[in-house]
């Protein structure tokens, strides 16, 4: 029987866990969007009016934000492994458990319950993904993942409502529970954390400093790409929130709607799966966000004055294209600005600054434009981009993380 040598091992885990975490992020994405034409229906079902399928919707992401933060320390303390199974198990028991859930009450609660598993559960990935890119390709890395995540952004919602149309939403739920059962087999199997140094100890590898929280929000990089994540999350949020009803006001059919956020999804995989994204592996990255913020800014304004539905289908498109350039500078950003002690860490806080914009972004933006009518409710997104594009675009590569880990 063959023994195998240290680096050979640290060479094979290596490459089952970058072939396997980008499944397991997509699992777990199809997870969140799934369940965005699902909540609400099931909530009304259960006798439960606007109050309650608001507070249901809003329940998940109450919990998720605070998770992120504790997933991001747990990841860094307990490893990537560890926590990523305990994520994908917790949240296929919670979502097995909507099926069950009997009461608007009951229902509050498995969402609670859900947002904290996704609040360990994503850092998780994400992190064992950056440990295991290779150095110089962190960008298309995480373009690679950023293009997956759009993928079941696209597919996952209209299988859905496709499952939950011929058989009801419980179906839906279980269905997603069994897919996460899946990626956790998966995981179990091929996401591996790295093997320590020959000789290396308890004492002698890399501890996580006391105040690793604080350390990393000192890098300059980071701090800006955080400031973009939620920038972008809010102009997304709007977008996701209002393009509706700009589309159904020039004529489109719910049909068409839909092909709008198609045409946006395309797009953004497109690009994140494009060169564009290996920027951030040349000292781009900030720049990179910056000029996707105007892009986003550019498809924002074109919405203010669209009188047609084919200009609305540019906008969208460009939309696409700013959000592809976004999401591989930030997310590659975050990763290199941390090191394997404190990744964990780094992507909590992106995961807070991800569902932040996503959270208050849209109804801050939303009162402005009540407060002046006369206003457009694209125009103060457009104007939010603009603003945080100018100070990316300004701040130059001043403060630009390097490579910190290898790849086995």
């Amino acid at each position: 029987m063959t023994t195998l040598s240290h680096d050979e091992r640290r060479r094979i885990r290596a490459q089952r866990t970058r072939r396997t975490a980008g499944m397991v992020l997509f699992l777990s994405f199809v997870d969140v969007f799934a369940l965005l034409p699902t909540v609400g229906p099931h909530v009304a079902a259960l006798g439960g009016g606007d109050a309650a399928i608001g507070l249901a919707v809003g329940a998940y992401s109450a919990s998720n934000l605070p998770a992120n933060l504790v997933g991001g320390m747990l990841v860094d303390r307990w490893g990537r492994r560890r926590v990523l199974l305990m994520g994908l198990g917790l949240a296929a028991c919670a979502v097995a458990a909507y099926a069950l859930a009997a009461t608007v009450a009951a229902f509050v609660t498995t969402r609670i319950l859900h947002g904290i598993a996704g609040g360990i559960l994503i850092p998780a990935v994400f992190a064992a993904a950056g440990d295991r890119a290779r150095p110089g390709d962190t960008g298309r890395s995480f373009g690679r993942l950023g293009a997956l995540i759009g993928a079941a952004a696209v597919v996952a919602p209209a299988a859905a409502g496709i499952v939950r149309q011929a058989v009801s939403t419980n179906a839906v739920f279980l269905g997603i529970a069994g897919l996460l059962a899946v990626g956790l087999l998966v995981a179990w199997w091929g996401v591996h954390d790295r093997l320590p140094e020959p000789g290396a100890t308890a004492e002698t590898r890399p501890a996580v400093a006391e105040r690793a929280m604080r350390s990393l929000l000192a890098a300059p990089a980071l701090r800006r790409v955080l400031t973009a994540t939620a920038s972008m999350t809010a102009a997304v949020g709007v977008l996701a929130g209002f393009l509706p009803r700009t589309a159904e006001a020039l004529g489109a059919t719910p049909s068409a709607v839909g092909g709008l956020f198609t045409a946006y999804a395309v797009v953004a995989a497109a690009v994140m799966l494009s060169p564009l994204a290996g920027r951030v592996d040349r000292g781009r990255a900030v720049a990179s966000a910056g000029v996707g913020l105007a892009i986003l800014a550019l498809s924002l304004a074109l919405l203010t004055f669209a009188g047609a539905l084919w200009i609305a289908i540019v906008a969208s498109a460009i939309f696409g294209a700013g959000y592809g350039l976004i999401f591989p500078a930030v997310t590659g950003t975050t990763s290199l600005s941390a090191t394997d002690a404190t990744r964990g860490r780094a992507f909590g806080l992106f995961n807070v600054a991800f569902s932040l914009g996503l959270a208050v972004g849209p109804p801050v933006i939303g009162w402005v434009a009540e407060v002046a009518p006369q206003v457009d409710v694209f125009v103060p997104a457009a104007a939010l981009c603009l603003v945080v594009a100018a100070w990316l675009l300004g701040s130059g590569r001043r403060g630009q993380p390097t490579q910190v880990a290898s790849a086995t």
